[in-house]
């Protein structure tokens, strides 16, 4: 936890900025393409594992969200924020491992589709 201890969430806004535009040049990239590629496949790859390294170090380090959201939570309830601190941070840990299984299964995905299409490919080159 030290070497996360200096993390803010201005040190992450970068990064999260990069990662964004690089998911919307791939999304354009594969809007155009007409079939998954092997590189198409491993871009996505490196983009989803490059998220889910972000959130973990969001789950990691709780205290990045966990004090603003648990604010604005117990506004909204009209609690006090330390009686609401459990379930912020349930749900924050709901959502980092929701948003991990999806990017888990978009990876896969990306790998079933290059594969169902090679297939595809190779049947035609057969005949």
């Amino acid at each position: 936890m030290t070497a996360l201890g200096n993390v803010s969430l201005m040190t992450l806004f970068p990064i999260t900025l990069l990662l964004l535009t690089m998911e919307i040049v791939l999304v354009s990239y594969k809007s155009t393409s007409p079939k998954w590629t092997t590189g198409l496949a491993y871009g996505n790859l490196i983009i989803n594992v490059a998220w889910t390294v972000l959130i973990i170090i969001l789950l990691l380090n709780p205290s990045l969200v966990l004090p603003h959201l648990a604010d604005v939570i117990a506004d909204v309830f009209q609690r006090s924020p330390d009686d609401i601190i459990p379930q912020v941070h349930l749900i924050v840990i709901v959502v980092g491992l929701a948003s991990i299984v999806t990017t888990i299964i978009d990876a896969f995905i990306g790998f079933t589709k290059l594969r169902s299409e090679n297939r595809e490919v190779n049947k035609v080159m057969r005949e």
